[in-house]
C-alpha cells in the first residue's frame, strides 16, 4: 500500500514525457553594434539536430564508452551506478553526481531539474522508465546528443563539431569524436581550448575504454591515442568588447520579452560604435593599470595560509609528475586526495582570460617558477621592466626598488601573470583595485557611442556607468558658473581668491576651503576662476549667488534637487551623479543649451527580420539659454589650452572643451571633455571610497584615459563649427579689472557678454 501510494505521489510530480518532442531548436539572442558587429550572444545555440542514422558509429560508441556502455541493453536505470551513488551518500552524507544513465540524464536535464537531491534522483528513475516505454533507444540517444551542452555556447553534437573543428560531425576522425564525447562531463574545465592537458587525459581514457569494449581495434587505438589536439574555436566571436553593454541589453530584453528572448532569434542593434567601444575599453584598462603600477606591488595572498602543503620543496621533475598525477584524478574525487588537489580546485575559482592568468610561486631563488592551474610550470626571468614592483606601503608610499624576485615574492604566493599578445612574453602583473567608468554620447541625439562599466566585467559585473554615483568634485563647477551667468554675473566679474573661514549653519564645523595649489590669487575674473578651477572663487561665487538658485538651476541639467547639498560645499562638487547622467548634463553645453535623453537600443528584429521596435528620437528640450552654453564652452575650450585640461592640446584640435574634477582626498576623480559631436565622461576611484593618493588628480588619472581613447578615434570625430548665438556681444576689457578697456588699459583682451550684461 505504501509503495503504491509513493508511486502515485511521485508520478503526480513528473512532467509529461511527451513534451520532450516540443523542445524546439533555439536561436540565441544576438546583440550588435550600430555597424553590425557582434557584441554578445545569450541563450542556447542549436544549429542542427541530427537523426540517429546521421551520427557516425564511432561517435555513438565513444559516448557509450564515456557515459553509459550498457545503454542499449538496460531498461533506463543502471543499478550498479545507483549503488555507487548510494555508497558515496553513505560515506559523505551528501547526494553527489554520477550513477545516471543516458536516459536518466535526458530526464534530469530536460524534464525535471538540475539540482542534486535524493528526490530529483528518484524522479529521474521513474521518468527514465517512462521514457524507455515511450521512445526507442535511438530516439533517446538523439535527445541526449542533440541538446547537451559542449561548452563555448555549443549545444548539440552538430554545433560542437562546428565550434571546435569547423566541420560537420561526419568529417571528423576517431580522436576528434572521442574529444567531443569527453566534453559533456565538464565542458568548462575538461575543454581542449581552456585546459588541453585535462582534455587530452579524458579523451585518451575514452579511447582506452572503446578499445576495452572492443568498439575499436588496436591499430585504430594507436593512431588515435597519438593524435595531437586539433581543436580551435570556430564559433561566433564577439567583435566588440562591450560586456557591460551586452548585460544591460540582456536585462532589458528579459524584462520586455521574458525568457523567450533567449531562444526566439531576436536581434538587437545598439547605438554603440564598435571602433569607439574597443578603444574605450583598451584606454580604460591601460589607464587603471598605469595608476596601479605607479603605486607599487601589493603583497599577494599566500597559498600556505590556506593549505598546509610541502609540494614546493620538490624538485622540478617531481613537481611536474605530482601536478600531472593530480590533474588525472576525476574531479569528484579531488576532495579525497592531496592538498595539491585542493590548490588546483582553489585556482579554478578565479577568472582568467587570454591575456591574464593566475599561478602559484613554487621557486623564487633565482628566476621565478610558477605553477598554473593546468599543471604547467612557467619560468620568468627578472628584468628592468619589473622596477615598478616596489612594495606598496600606502597610497602615498612605496618601498625600495626590488632587485630580484626574492625582494617581493616567496613560495606559495598567488600571482597574476600577463601574456603579451604580440611577443608572447610572460611577465608579473596584478589586478588593479581602483575602478573606472567611461561613457560617450552624441549630444545631439542622445545615442550612446561607447560605454565601459569597469576594469573587467568578469571580475565585477557592477556597471559603474549607471549604477555608481560618485561625488563630482570640480566637474560640477561649470553648472555653478552657468547658473551665475544666468543671474547677472559675467565672465569678467571679479571674485576675490583669498583665504576665508566659513561658519555655515548647515556645516558641522568651521570650514577652510583652499585651492589645490595651496596658493591664493586675489581678485579673479570668473573666466579665469573656471578654467583654472579655483576653489575659493567657486565658494565665494556660490555664497554671493545663493545656494537655492544654484540647486534650482542644476535641475535643468538633470540633477535631482533633493539630492544636492544645501550648503556651500556644493561649490566644490559634493553633489553625486553617475557618469552617464554627467555626460548627459554636459551635453547641454555641447548642444546649444538643449538636453537629450540617452538611449542604447536603436532597433529590435525578430528571427525573420521583421522590425519589432525602432527608436524614435525625441526633439531635444531647450533647458538653458544657448548664449550661456556658448560662454561655458568658450571658457572650457580655453581650459584645454592653458587650464586644468591643457593635456587636450595633444590632440592638436581647438574644438574640444574639457573639465577635470577631483574631490577631497582624491577619493573621486573625473574628466569630461566634448565638442558638439561627442561628449565623453571618465571617472576613476574605488568602489568603497578611499584616497587615490595625495599626488593624484583628475588631470593625472581620468584625463589620460580620456586622451588615450580620443587619440585613437580623433579622425572619426568631425570638427565643431559652432558660431556665437544671437544676443552675444564681444567687448574689449581690462584683463586685471574686468572693466571696459580705455586708452590707459595696459592689458586689454576681448570677452563675450550677454547683450543685457555688458559692463558700464
Amino acid at each position: 500500500m505504501f509503495i503504491s501510494s509513493l508511486n502515485i505521489y511521485i508520478d503526480s510530480k513528473l512532467p509529461n514525457e511527451q513534451t520532450i518532442r516540443d523542445i524546439e531548436l533555439q536561436i540565441p539572442l544576438k546583440i550588435f553594434s550600430s555597424d553590425g558587429k557582434l557584441i554578445g550572444e545569450f541563450g542556447e545555440q542549436r544549429r542542427t539536430a541530427l537523426n540517429f542514422n546521421e551520427i557516425p558509429n564511432h561517435y555513438v560508441n565513444a559516448v557509450l564508452a564515456a557515459e553509459d556502455d550498457n545503454f542499449f541493453s538496460h531498461s533506463g536505470v543502471s543499478y550498479s551506478g545507483l549503488l555507487r551513488s548510494l555508497f558515496r551518500l553513505a560515506v559523505s552524507g551528501q547526494i553527489q553526481g554520477g550513477g545516471s544513465t543516458i536516459t536518466m540524464q535526458v530526464a534530469g536535464n530536460y524534464l525535471t531539474s538540475r539540482d542534486i537531491s535524493l528526490f530529483r534522483k528518484v524522479k529521474d528513475i521513474f521518468l527514465a522508465y517512462r521514457l524507455e516505454k515511450t521512445y526507442s533507444k535511438e530516439e533517446i540517444f538523439e535527445f541526449y546528443v542533440n541538446r547537451i551542452f559542449f561548452g563555448n555556447r555549443a549545444y548539440g553534437i552538430a554545433a560542437a563539431s562546428e565550434v571546435y573543428y569547423g566541420r560537420p560531425l561526419s568529417d571528423l576522425n576517431l580522436a576528434q569524436w572521442a574529444m567531443i564525447a569527453a566534453l559533456p562531463k565538464a565542458p568548462s574545465s575538461i575543454n581542449p581550448l581552456v585546459n588541453p592537458k585535462r582534455a587530452l587525459i579524458r579523451r585518451n581514457w575514452i579511447l582506452q575504454r572503446m578499445l576495452d569494449l572492443k568498439h575499436i581495434h588496436e591499430e585504430q587505438f594507436n593512431i588515435a591515442i597519438e593524435a595531437p589536439i586539433s581543436a580551435n574555436y570556430y564559433g561566433l566571436v564577439s567583435e566588440v568588447e562591450a560586456p557591460y553593454v551586452a548585460e544591460e541589453v540582456r536585462r532589458y530584453m528579459i524584462q520586455e520579452y521574458g525568457l523567450k528572448a533567449y531562444s526566439e532569434g531576436l536581434e538587437v542593434y545598439t547605438t554603440i560604435n564598435s571602433k569607439f567601444q574597443n578603444h574605450a575599453s583598451d584606454a580604460l584598462r591601460s589607464g587603471l593599470e598605469d595608476y596601479d603600477k605607479r603605486h607599487g606591488f601589493r603583497e599577494p595572498e599566500n597559498i600556505f595560509d590556506l593549505f598546509p602543503i610541502n609540494f614546493f620543496q620538490y624538485s622540478r621533475a617531481e613537481k611536474i609528475d605530482e601536478a600531472e598525477e593530480t590533474l588525472n584524478i576525476e574531479s569528484r574525487d579531488l576532495e579525497e586526495k592531496s592538498d595539491l588537489s585542493k590548490v588546483f580546485q582553489y585556482l579554478e575559482t578565479f577568472t582568467e582570460n587570454k591575456e591574464r592568468f593566475l599561478g602559484v610561486v613554487t621557486d623564487n631563488s633565482k628566476d621565478l617558477e610558477v605553477l598554473t592551474k593546468y599543471g604547467n610550470l612557467i619560468d620568468i626571468k627578472w628584468n628592468e621592466d619589473l622596477n615598478w614592483a616596489r612594495p606598496y606601503i600606502s597610497e602615498n608610499r612605496r618601498g625600495a626598488r626590488p632587485r630580484s624576485f626574492l625582494d617581493i615574492l616567496k613560495p606559495g604566493d598567488l600571482v597574476w601573470l600577463s601574456k603579451d599578445s604580440i611577443t608572447k612574453t610572460i611577465s608579473l602583473t596584478q589586478i588593479p583595485e581602483a575602478q573606472s567608468a567611461l561613457i560617450s554620447i552624441d549630444p545631439k541625439s542622445g545615442s550612446i557611442l561607447a560605454s565601459v562599466g569597469g576594469y573587467d566585467f568578469f571580475l565585477s559585473k557592477f556597471n559603474r556607468v549607471e549604477q555608481a554615483s560618485p561625488l563630482l568634485g570640480s566637474n560640477f563647477k561649470p553648472f555653478l558658473y552657468a547658473a551665475a551667468f544666468s543671474n547677472g554675473f559675467t565672465p569678467s566679474s571679479l571674485i576675490n581668491d583669498a583665504p576665508i573661514i566659513f561658519e555655515d549653519e548647515a556645516l558641522e564645523e568651521k570650514w577652510r576651503p583652499r585651492n589645490a595649489s595651496g596658493k591664493f590669487y586675489g581678485p579673479t575674473r570668473l573666466r579665469e576662476g573656471l578654467l583654472q578651477s579655483r576653489n575659493l572663487v567657486s565658494v565665494r561665487l556660490l555664497r554671493e549667488l545663493g545656494v537655492g538658485k544654484v540647486r534650482s538651476f542644476a535641475e535643468k541639467f538633470g540633477f535631482d534637487k533633493q539630492r544636492l547639498p544645501a550648503d556651500l560645499s556644493l561649490s566644490l562638487g559634493t553633489a553625486s551623479l553617475n557618469p552617464l547622467s554627467n555626460a548627459v548634463a554636459y551635453s547641454v553645453f555641447a548642444n546649444e543649451g538643449k538636453k537629450v535623453e540617452p538611449y542604447l537600443i536603436s532597433k529590435i528584429l525578430d528571427r525573420s527580420g521583421k522590425v519589432l521596435f525602432e527608436k524614435i528620437i525625441q526633439e531635444p528640450q531647450q533647458v538653458i539659454d544657448p548664449r550661456i552654453a556658448f560662454l561655458i564652452n568658450d571658457i572650457l575650450k580655453e581650459a584645454a589650452v592653458r587650464g586644468t585640461a591643457r593635456k587636450i592640446s595633444e590632440l592638436q584640435r581647438k574644438d574640444f572643451a574639457g573639465k577635470t574634477g577631483t574631490t577631497n582626498e582624491a577619493e573621486s576623480t573625473w574628466f569630461t571633455g566634448y565638442n558638439d559631436h561627442i561628449v565623453t565622461s571618465v571617472w576613476v576611484g574605488f568602489d568603497q571610497p578611499k584616497s587615490l593618493g595625495d599626488r593624484e588628480f583628475g588631470s593625472s588619472i581620468a584625463l589620460p584615459i580620456w586622451l588615450n581613447y580620443k587619440k585613437q578615434i580623433i579622425d572619426e570625430i568631425p570638427m565643431s563649427s559652432v558660431l556665437p548665438p544671437e544676443g552675444l556681444a564681444i567687448v574689449k576689457i581690462d584683463r586685471d579689472s574686468g572693466k571696459l578697456a580705455n586708452e590707459q588699459t595696459n592689458k586689454p583682451m576681448f570677452e563675450y557678454f550677454l547683450e543685457e550684461s555688458i559692463p558700464n
